[in-house]
């Protein structure tokens, strides 16, 4: 009996399809190799070297240190659909910060929008809103934030603006879109920037699951209310992203 053998492609294409190999392993090592997106800042934080914010990852609970801070925090997604025509989506979050002199403050954050959708047409009935406040034992609510989008018209970016009040200070938010070397905008927020009276003094970038935060030294008087909006934004799954 004679034996069977696997005929072997023409030279030729081997050597294609070897080359064709070769050269996707090239490509997919240079994409891997491409440097993550990063928000485009304003000058005042440009030139500031940001903190890494180690340890959120994508989990709906955890724990992590940011400087001498420990924070624990839940998080969830939410969404009801009635009859594929109306949606609801809710966002709940919360977090403790211990200082590092061990005292604590504890957020509590509520995030929901509900959306219409007639054949092609989707609309946001209720446009998206995040509001949160801040406790700590014995004075009861300490500060506040709210922030929401200005428009619940379909097709346009899924931009937030708002503010966080502590006491006589507050700071206004603002989501931001525009990427660094790109002329074109995101749809939702890559991050957001908190200022003060105007100026710009604290930022956070949500891209990727480390995200990056821009705040005032420690003995800053506005380095705490930063902070505190600032993880309160960056532990949000907005309805604009992708579903965790």
């Amino acid at each position: 009996m004679n034996a069977t053998s696997t005929p072997r492609p023409p030279r030729a294409l081997a050597t294609a399809l070897a080359g064709a190999a070769a050269l996707s392993a090239a490509l997919l090592a240079g994409c891997a190799s491409l440097p993550a997106a990063q928000m485009a800042l304003p000058a005042p934080l440009a030139a500031a070297t940001p903190e890494p914010v180690q340890g959120i990852g994508y989990g709906r609970k955890g724990e992590f240190a940011l400087g001498a801070e420990r924070v624990s925090f839940s998080r969830g997604r939410d969404r009801l659909e009635l009859f594929e025509v109306v949606s609801f989506d809710r966002s709940p979050t919360r977090y403790a910060l211990t200082r590092a002199d061990g005292s604590l403050v504890e957020a509590s954050c509520r995030g929901r929008q509900n959306t219409v959708t007639l054949g092609v047409l989707q609309g946001n009935a209720k446009p998206f809103s995040y509001g949160c406040e801040w406790r700590q034992h014995p004075q009861g609510r300490v500060a506040g934030m709210t922030v929401a989008a200005p428009s619940w018209i379909p097709g346009t970016r899924a931009e937030r603006s708002g503010s966080f009040t502590v006491g006589a200070t507050t700071l206004e938010v603002k989501s931001v879109h525009n990427v660094q070397g790109s002329p074109l905008p995101l749809e939702q927020p890559i991050g957001y920037v908190m200022s003060h009276q105007g100026r710009p003094v604290g930022a956070i970038e949500l891209n990727g699951s480390t995200p990056r935060l821009w705040r005032p030294t420690p003995s800053d008087a506005l380095a705490e209310p930063v902070t505190l909006a600032a993880l309160a934004l960056a532990l949000l799954w907005d309805p604009a992203g992708a579903v965790p």
